[in-house]
């Protein structure tokens, strides 16, 4: 077994072991380089070069432009302007059963938001579990950061004023709690 004497070495060793995990998950200026379109926003410290590298698999990459384009990009945000909602759908008449989507609603200003929503409702059930997990995930955290497709934007009347609607196709949700992805092995 492996014992350090000296009081001296033993804080330096943990500060070691502590630091080390984080210089190798986090995304440095080599990933970024490596990677340069898919991060719009600081990521304060959440994501890895993993989750940057997923999304540009078998794709040809480019810059976001607020056109539709087919790729994913990810955003991080703070999470107190972060709303996570279920919106019930018509019933399925093949299935027999009530479908809903989750939500995770942005609002970056009064008047312009982000509306994340999976590419397919889900049975109420599973709407209604994704919400609970992904307020489990941005619960006691300062930032979560959120990848996916962009759709489009649409401008609409609220209580008298024009909101700015960017809509998006999710795919993941993350913060240093943890990460929900719709597809399977996308949480890295």
């Amino acid at each position: 077994m492996f014992y350090i004497k000296d009081e001296f070495m033993k804080k330096y060793f943990l500060i070691f072991l502590l630091i080390t995990p984080l210089k190798l998950l986090a995304i440095n200026p080599e990933a970024l380089k490596k990677y340069p379109y898919q991060l719009l926003t600081n990521d304060y410290g959440i994501l890895n070069e993993a989750n940057l590298k997923i999304y540009t698999k078998e794709v040809n990459v480019e810059p976001f432009t607020g056109k539709f384009n087919g790729l994913d990009y990810w955003q991080c945000y703070p999470t107190k302007n972060l709303t996570v909602w279920y919106e019930k759908q018509n019933d399925d008449p093949y299935e027999k059963r009530e479908r809903g989507d989750a939500h995770i609603t942005v609002s970056i200003t009064p008047t312009i938001i982000h509306d994340y929503v999976p590419r397919r409702s889900f049975s109420s059930d599973y709407a209604k579990q994704k919400v609970s997990i992904w307020m489990h995930l941005i619960k006691n955290q300062l930032y979560a950061c959120i990848g996916g497709v962009y759709v489009s934007t649409h401008k609409k009347m609220e209580d008298g004023k024009e909101i700015t609607e960017h809509g998006w196709i999710f795919e993941n949700l993350k913060t240093k709690k943890g990460c929900d992805s719709y597809f399977s092995g996308w949480c890295s």
